[in-house]
């Protein structure tokens, strides 16, 4: 675990305290801005060319109502002065006062302040002017400014917030894998110790996985290859005596021999699952059509539609076994006339098996895969115990694809090993 590695905690805790602190300075930089020399002469110019503007038309004897028409009240008297609170009147104030030099300049009002300045002489009374519509521009601008530095502190923060739960994410995404045994997924530099400590567990979880499960392939493939060489002495034993049993019950032990050597193959062939075999071109197709020969040999009714060639990247024993294990489990538990077909779907490669036999109970289709899984528990004569499947889909693993199984609609059972045309990076 990285040193410099912190608690999630922590982080949301600077988190909150960087995003607080951000939007404090950009509320101070908004009261500046608002409060700055450039907005207060803006002011300041314009109540002055307000004020000059009025005393042109007191001058010429016209009424209130043209004053109003400009936006300038005329009053005998002010109404009562009163502290600004906003420290921007205090200095329009002070700017207005230095560019009307000898007359008398205050404010009045708290939320709608109006700024007073005496007539000039011979006009005697004030002029008002209220200061909200010179404040209108400044808001906005002020406005604006805060709604895009809380854009910017949002943005931050998403981002931030992003770096803690993107780990967690590629954790989650490679949860089922883990779970199988694959070690988990390398962590960013930086992650937080909480999650950097979950990822060392998991890796250490999927280790005893992995080690588990290659002893107990080790143990299976052990006794399977202790047992061929008894079973081999029985055979040998049966045939030096063939004159000492009944002829019926010695087939009989012959079939259970070879019951028992083929059991004994599986478990082999399920432990060998191709994982130290380099890999190589395999041309599918050609794969494909030897089976069909070797299987039609042995008694079977196969039709095949395969495209030539179609080659990938993989292990072609691994291959060659798994394509194998569907055919004869076709053979074993289906009807004929069984089908291969192989087809290049956005890219991939699916090659079903297919026959005419009375499928499988949908309840047992999500299981079929796992070892000493049957499709059909009932089938006491069946010599196979699951391993067949089970291969196929560890093989399927290898190379990045799947077992797909289903019951065909029209009757039969299908089993489609998917493959990608292209070797995942």
């Amino acid at each position: 675990m990285s040193a410099s590695s912190s608690g999630l905690f922590s982080r949301l805790v600077w988190l909150l305290i960087g995003t607080i602190c951000l939007v404090l300075l950009v509320g101070m930089f908004a009261l500046r801005v608002t409060t700055n020399g450039a907005a207060v002469n803006y002011s300041g110019r314009v109540l002055a060319m307000q004020v000059a503007a009025a005393d042109a038309l007191i001058a010429e004897g016209r009424s209130d109502g043209d004053l109003a028409a400009i936006g300038v009240d005329h009053r005998a008297t002010p109404p009562p002065a009163n502290d600004a609170r906003l420290p921007l009147i205090h200095r329009v104030l002070a700017e207005l006062q230095a560019r009307l030099p000898g007359r008398r300049v205050m404010a009045s009002g708290r939320r709608e302040p109006v700024l007073w300045v005496s007539a000039a002489a011979p006009a005697t009374g004030w002029l008002g002017i209220p200061f909200f519509d010179l404040r209108m521009p400044l808001v906005r601008s002020t406005v604006l400014t805060v709604g895009l530095s809380t854009l910017l502190v949002l943005l931050i923060a998403a981002a931030y917030a992003r770096s803690l739960t993107h780990p967690l994410k590629r954790l989650a995404d490679a949860a089922s894998a883990v779970v199988a045994g694959a070690p988990p997924p390398e962590l960013p530099t930086g992650a937080v110790r909480e999650l950097v400590e979950l990822n060392a567990a998991l890796a250490m979880a999927a280790a005893d996985v992995r080690r588990n499960a290659r002893e107990r392939d080790v143990m299976l493939a052990a006794i399977s290859h202790d047992l061929r060489t008894p079973l081999a002495r029985l055979r040998l034993g049966l045939e030096l005596s063939s004159t000492s049993f009944d002829a019926s019950v010695r087939e009989g032990m012959v079939a259970d021999i070879e019951a028992l050597d083929a059991l004994s193959a599986q478990f082999i062939a399920f432990v060998r699952d191709g994982g130290e075999e380099a890999s190589d071109t395999v041309d599918v197709t050609c794969l494909l059509r030897d089976l069909v020969a070797l299987n039609d040999a042995a008694g079977g009714r196969w039709q095949i539609d395969a495209p030539s060639p179609a080659s990938i990247q993989g292990k072609p024993l691994a291959l060659r076994r798994a394509l194998d294990n569907l055919m004869r489990n076709a053979m074993h538990h289906g009807e004929p006339p069984f089908q291969a077909t192989l087809r290049d779907v956005h890219g991939e490669l699916r090659c079903s098996i297919a026959d005419a036999g009375p499928g499988v109970p949908e309840t047992l289709i999500s299981r079929l895969g796992e070892p000493f899984m049957r499709g059909n528990e009932a089938r006491s004569d069946a010599v196979g115990n699951g391993l067949g499947l089970a291969s196929t889909r560890r093989i399927a693993a290898q190379h990045g694809g799947r077992l797909v199984l289903r019951n065909l609609p029209l009757g039969g059972f299908e089993a489609t090993l998917v493959l990608p045309l292209r070797p995942a990076h």
